[in-house]
């Protein structure tokens, strides 16, 4: 099955203690890179939920971002800050010692400086409240992205079809061209008699020559066999874009030697069209994960 390395899904879970709220957006890369925001609090959670979008993705750049809204409780608890409570203390004494400063602080004095109070949030969220959300956001992007693959599969079927339908073609018109160059080596070699130059060795030479120019066949039966393991391997329920890019250079290879050695202008009319359509589905490949 293909997945395309594109999605973006959203969620918004809410329960008794508070709301859950997932935004998971992927893009194309060549390997699998994970961005996670979390609430503060819960980076104990971090490598645990990594391990978990690995579950789902294989390859891709992964921006993940997760808040957590907690509903008022009571448990929002104020605090003294003992440190800083202590330190006017300090600097108080050191005043009054240092400069023979009458009076002393007050507890009304301390209540009105700064720092001295906070508030200790209880935001905390639990494994469950976590992770069960958590991974129904990222099922719903895996949802996205194999419907985006689904799209992509068609296309480089069809595209496959007409590749297909062309190196047919081309297999078909194969006799004739071998045909055309069969009479152009006869009258070379009736050339060389009236020359005479026909000696065995440059005979066997031209025909060496001959064969290697104008025989494509091995190139068009890889280029055919390159087009079947393309389309098994789109079947495959692995991570695939890798193994369909390096079988696209393989046809591109086969491709432009068939356009090279041929010189045919109808074989290099479909060569062109193989040609073209194989860099679309290159581009289309980029997207598979």
């Amino acid at each position: 099955m293909i997945k395309s390395m594109t999605g973006f899904s959203k969620i918004e879970h809410e329960s008794l203690k508070g709301k859950f709220y997932g935004e998971a957006r992927s893009l194309n890369n060549r390997y699998i890179e994970i961005n996670l925001r979390l609430p503060k609090t819960d980076y104990t959670f971090e490598q645990r939920l990594r391990e978990l979008v690995k579950r789902y993705i294989k390859r891709g750049k992964v921006d993940i971002v997760i808040k957590w809204e907690r509903i008022e409780d009571g448990t929002n608890n104020l605090k003294i800050n003992e440190n800083t409570v202590r330190q006017y203390l300090d600097m108080a004494r050191y005043l009054k010692e240092r400069h023979n400063i009458p009076g002393g602080l007050t507890v009304e004095n301390i209540m009105g400086f700064k720092d001295v109070f906070s508030y200790e949030e209880n935001n905390s969220i639990t494994e469950d409240e976590l992770f069960t959300p958590f991974e129904e956001l990222l099922r719903r992007l895996d949802d996205e992205r194999k419907k985006e693959g689904l799209l992509i599969e068609k296309d480089l079927l069809s595209r496959l079809k007409f590749i297909g339908a062309k190196v047919k073609e081309i297999e078909k018109r194969l006799p004739e061209t071998v045909k055309a160059h069969e009479t152009r080596l006869r009258e070379k070699i009736k050339d060389f008699i009236k020359e005479g130059v026909a000696d065995e060795m440059r005979i066997l030479q031209e025909m060496a020559i001959y064969m290697e120019r104008v025989d494509i066949a091995e190139e068009v039966a890889r280029l055919k066999g390159h087009l079947k393991n393309f389309k098994d391997t789109m079947s495959s329920e692995d991570s695939i874009g890798r193994k369909l890019d390096f079988i696209i250079q393989e046809m591109v290879r086969e491709s432009n030697t068939i356009g090279s050695k041929s010189s045919d202008f109808y074989i290099s009319e479909r060569v062109v069209q193989i040609k073209v359509e194989i860099e679309k589905m290159r581009e289309q490949v980029q997207n598979i994960e």
